[in-house]
C-alpha cells in the first residue's frame, strides 16, 4: 500500500474508525512524532485484539499489518482486511510472502505496523522483541516510532471472545528510530530491537504515570493537599 490512502481504504477507516471511537475511548499521546511521509514502521507491544485497529485509526497514513492467513477465513473479516491492506502471513510456509509484501510497502514510502513480540501478552508484561524489526528497518532504510499500549487488555482480554466498550486505553508514540549500523548482522538486529523494545517500556511508564495523573482520586488528593497548606 502507498502513502496516499486509496479510496477503498479511507472509506473503511472513516466508517469502521468513527464506529470504534464512538465505542470506545482511545486516548492518543505524541501522534505528531508520526512521519508524514517516507517508509515507516510502527512497533507497538500487543495487550488486545484491538491493539493494530487503533494504529491504524491514529493516523491519515495508511498502515499496513501482517496477520496469519486463518484469520482471513470468515467473509466479513476477509473483506475488511483486503480493504484496510492487511497482509495475509501462511506461516507453514515461512512467511517469506509475507515478509516480501512487507518489504514492498516500505520501498514504496508505505508504513506496516509490527508487534516485535510477535504475540499477545497474556499477563500484561512485555517479552522480547524479534529481530524482524531491525531486519526491515535496515532493508529498507525505514523510520522505526515505537509505541506504548495500555490499557487496551482491560478493554478485550485475551481470554474474552468480546470487547468491554467505553473504556479508556492510551497510545503513546515516541520518536522515530532508525538503524544506523554499518553492518547488517545478528548483533547488530539484536542491539536495535532491543533498544526498541526498551524505548516501548520508557513509553508505557510515561503513559501510566499520565493515566494516572488524571485519575479523578489524583487530582482530588492533589487539591486536599493543596488546600491543607494554605
Amino acid at each position: 500500500m502507498s502513502t496516499k490512502a486509496p479510496l477503498s481504504y479511507r472509506t473503511t477507516n472513516l466508517t469502521l474508525g468513527t464506529f470504534l471511537r464512538i465505542m470506545f475511548r482511545p486516548r492518543y499521546l505524541g501522534r505528531d512524532k508520526i512521519p508524514v511521509d517516507g517508509p515507516l514502521i510502527i512497533a507497538a507491544n500487543h495487550l488486545s485484539h484491538i491493539d493494530p485497529a487503533f494504529i491504524m485509526t491514529a493516523t491519515k497514513r495508511p498502515v499496513s499489518y501482517m496477520s496469519k492467513k486463518e484469520h482471513f477465513d470468515g467473509a466479513l473479516r476477509r473483506l475488511v482486511f483486503k480493504q484496510v491492506g492487511v497482509i495475509p502471513v501462511d506461516r507453514d510456509a515461512g512467511g517469506k510472502d509475507a515478509l516480501k509484501g512487507a518489504i514492498d510497502i516500505l520501498e514504496e514510502g508505505g508504513a506496516i505496523g509490527i508487534f516485535p513480540e510477535g504475540t499477545r501478552s497474556r499477563d500484561g508484561k512485555m517479552g522480547k522483541g524479534k529481530t524482524g524489526v531491525a531486519r526491515l528497518a535496515a532493508l529498507t532504510g525505514a523510520a522505526v516510532v515505537p509505541v506504548a499500549i495500555r490499557q487496551t487488555d482491560g478493554v478485550w482480554p485475551v481470554s474474552k471472545r468480546a470487547p468491554r466498550p467505553w473504556r479508556k486505553f492510551y497510545y503513546k508514540f515516541g520518536d522515530p528510530m532508525y538503524f544506523d549500523q554499518k553492518e547488517q548482522n545478528h548483533e547488530n538486529f539484536r542491539e536495535f530491537t532491543d533498544n526498541v523494545m526498551s524505548r516501548i517500556v520508557e513509553l508505557s511508564t510515561e503513559c501510566e504515570e499520565y493515566w494516572e495523573e488524571k485519575k479523578i482520586t489524583t487530582r482530588l488528593k492533589k487539591r486536599i493537599a493543596a488546600w491543607r497548606e494554605k
